[in-house]
């Protein structure tokens, strides 16, 4: 009991925020957990409530910038592959698949707030500077019984720093070959009373060129510019208030190239990008009750100008999104053993723009619950519920239940597990687009479904998940930190919605969007991850991560049963049957994905050498399908053949740190290699560029020195 009181008095006394950062103060660790946690760590994201790590039943993954990580060598999405499954997926935008679904099934949140501008249903994560972001935190399967729409697949919310005590700050700046150089400042300050913390980010890169299969491939010059702030006010023990504040912009031209369905247009133009957004939040509390309430507002916007003339827009193209959210949650510490949650928010999406000439407007309305308890020391549970009521699809209840056991202690194995239901709904694009593209390499017509007289149905989704962990100093003998955890999930999703050809019109291709696909996804990760200091003058951190995936195409499956799958032989027009062997799932999918980082540090000189590498195996793409729609009703194209795969590749990095204290700061020099094996395919990875040179220095103090 007084270990359960103890978690009551730090829940109660953590200062109150809205559920998108961390406290101001944490229990000290405890003397029999010191070989796995420095601190018991605290997250928000699984429960929206500050929740200890090790103890919170809804699985938390943290990730952060590995010490001596200089600015901007790794960018947010590379962050995110340190992951196990989670794979950097560059279309139109830079996303990242989850589990093997696609970006769109991600709820991405900056502290909290959702991150809007999705395009082709992907947030792009290039609008994040790497440098702002203090923790990552990722959910892994459907949290809609708590968040809602697009969160089906899981929640990653991208955390900035909470100054603690007195003046702290970085300044950095880096020059990346083909990648240009960047400039990264940072100032906070934090009292008892009141803390603030302002960042900057620009970069400014020169346009290049790659050939590819003796085709000469354009990247365009961009400049970025960003700035965000926060402040914390504490004026009791009762209330805090924070307001959060972010202004993004981008400007790329010249010739460009982009990448969709393997097809590389190539253009000449500008690309404009611009967000911004605002949100104000406060909590009261008293005695074992808070009540935390919020309003939040984002807009982004971009425009292409042409220099190709288009047939409604003329050499123009543009679009802008409005989110508004007003938010209230009530938290109740039943007793020492069982928590209560209950809450709502009001949410306004507005689209506009070339593409959305009546723009369309989305209300949702939406409640949701949560019941945790601890009734044995060895037993928790979080079980949650929610209920949105939409203008665009109407009705959806979610459940999930999470549970953790800890038959041997808190220090020794745990086991997890949970189940629940997720949903998408059809967003502004799939419902009311209305776009044409006559762009050399790209063209064809996009329709909504509702400006076809066709209803959409949100998705739906039930998963289940499993996992154990385990400390890793029960596996070493020699002192260490760090645990080994393997997890199993499975995900089924109807309803999905999907573009389909509808026909040719004055020479255009049209396409529009339907309900029509099931699809699963299964599989198994490995995490190991421990920090060994063989001596007191060096120290060695490792983490790898591994993933084993199954994603399919149930209709095929169904197809491939029934005998109705297959192909026929250009020769003699015989139907050649597909078998469930030569089935290699969705487009897309790697079977095996591996991504880890080794970190080397000699004390007494402050040197860090670092690499960091991550392989993903082959993996399909429609456009290199060579034998045409396999299944008929409904018609698809199948992943049946060698040649219709894209080769898998290493990505391996690695840089060498060296710092010096210069009272009242840690200055620091680093220098290294991206992409070392020179990977280079425009047409299905533009993402990679080929290697990759880089050099930086940094300067840090106050509490920001890692």
């Amino acid at each position: 009991m007084n270990r359960v009181a103890r978690i009551a008095g730090l829940l109660l006394c953590i200062l109150p925020r809205a559920s998108d950062g961390q406290p101001l103060s944490q229990e000290p660790p405890r003397a029999d957990s010191a070989r796995i946690y420095r601190a018991p760590e605290i997250v928000v994201t699984g429960s929206r409530l500050p929740t200890i790590a090790e103890r919170a039943p809804v699985r938390v993954e943290v990730l952060q910038p590995p010490p001596q990580t200089p600015a901007g060598s790794v960018s947010v999405a590379e962050l995110l592959e340190e992951s196990a499954g989670i794979l950097r997926q560059y279309r139109i935008r830079s996303g990242v698949q989850l589990m093997g679904l696609e970006p769109a099934y991600t709820l991405i949140l900056l502290n909290g707030q959702p991150l809007t501008g999705r395009v082709a249903g992907v947030v792009d994560l290039r609008r994040i500077p790497s440098g702002s972001i203090e923790r990552i935190e990722i959910v892994k399967g459907p949290m809609s019984s708590l968040y809602g729409s697009t969160a089906l697949g899981g929640v990653i919310n991208l955390i900035t720093p909470r100054p603690q005590k007195g003046w702290e700050g970085q300044a950095a700046a880096r020059y990346t070959t083909r990648d240009g150089s960047e400039l990264q400042a940072g100032l906070g300050y934090g009292s008892s009373h009141i803390a603030a913390h302002l960042f900057g980010y620009f970069r400014h890169a020169q346009p290049f060129e790659l050939t590819a299969d003796s085709v000469r491939i354009p990247y365009a010059g961009v400049t970025e510019v960003a700035l965000q702030g926060t402040t914390y006010w504490h004026p009791s023990s009762a209330w805090e208030f924070q307001t959060d504040a972010r202004w993004f912009q981008s400007q790329t031209q010249g010739a460009f190239a982009e990448s969709f369905a393997g097809q590389v247009a190539v253009n000449r133009g500008q690309f404009r990008q611009r967000e911004w957004s605002a949100a104000g939040t406060g909590s009261w509390t008293r005695r074992r009750a808070r009540l935390q309430f919020g309003l939040f507002g984002n807009q982004y916007e971009e425009r292409y100008t042409w220099d190709v003339s288009q047939p409604q827009t003329g050499g123009s193209d543009d679009l802008l999104q409005r989110l508004g959210r007003l938010w209230v949650q009530y938290d109740l510490l039943w007793n020492v053993r069982y928590r209560f949650t209950f809450g709502g928010e009001w949410l306004v999406e507005e689209v506009s723009g070339t593409r959305y000439p009546g723009r369309p407007t989305v209300r949702t309305l939406a409640a949701f619950t949560q019941w945790e308890g601890e009734p044995y020391e060895w037993l928790s549970y979080a079980l949650s519920l929610r209920w949105d009521q939409t203008s665009a699809y109407g009705t959806q209840w979610n459940p999930k239940a999470a549970f953790l056991l800890r038959p041997w202690g808190s220090n020794a194995p745990q086991l997890r597990f949970s189940v629940g239901t997720g949903f998408r709904a059809p967003d502004p694009r799939q419902l009311f687009v209305r776009f044409t593209n006559q762009l050399q390499g790209a063209g064809y017509a996009l329709l909504g479904a509702r400006l076809l007289g066709l209803e959409l149905q949100a998705e739906r989704s039930i998963a289940a998940d499993a996992g154990l962990m385990i400390p890793i100093w029960l596996l070493l003998s020699i002192q260490s930190e760090g645990a080994l955890e393997v997890r199993g999930f499975v995900n089924w999703v109807r309803n999905l919605i999907e573009p389909f050809y509808v026909g040719r019109t004055e020479g255009i291709d049209v396409y529009s969007y339907r309900n029509i696909a099931r699809i699963a996804t299964r599989g198994f990760e490995v995490t190991a991850s421990a920090t060994v200091s063989p001596t007191s003058e060096w120290r060695l951190s490792t983490r790898v991560a591994y993933q084993w995936l199954d994603a399919v195409d149930v209709d095929v499956l169904d197809a491939i049963a029934a005998g109705r799958a297959g192909t026929q032989d250009p020769t003699t027009g015989r139907f050649i049957p597909l078998r469930r062997s030569e089935y290699g799932g969705l487009w897309g999918r790697s079977r095996h994905t591996l991504a880890g980082r080794l970190q080397l540090q000699y004390a007494p000189t402050m040197t860090w050498l670092t690499f960091h590498f991550h392989h993903r195996s082959r993996f399909g793409d429609e456009a290199l399908d060579r034998n045409g729609v396999a299944v008929l009703n409904p018609p698809r194209r199948v992943l049946d053949r060698p040649d219709e795969y894209v080769p898998g590749y290493w990505n391996i990095s690695a840089w060498l740190s060296q710092s010096w204290r210069i009272s009242p700061a840690t200055v620091s020099w680093s220098i290294g290699i991206r992409n070392i094996l020179n990977i280079s395919n425009p047409r299905f990875l533009p993402h990679f560029v080929g290697r990759q040179w880089f050099i930086g220095c940094e300067a840090r103090w106050g509490t920001t020195e890692r």
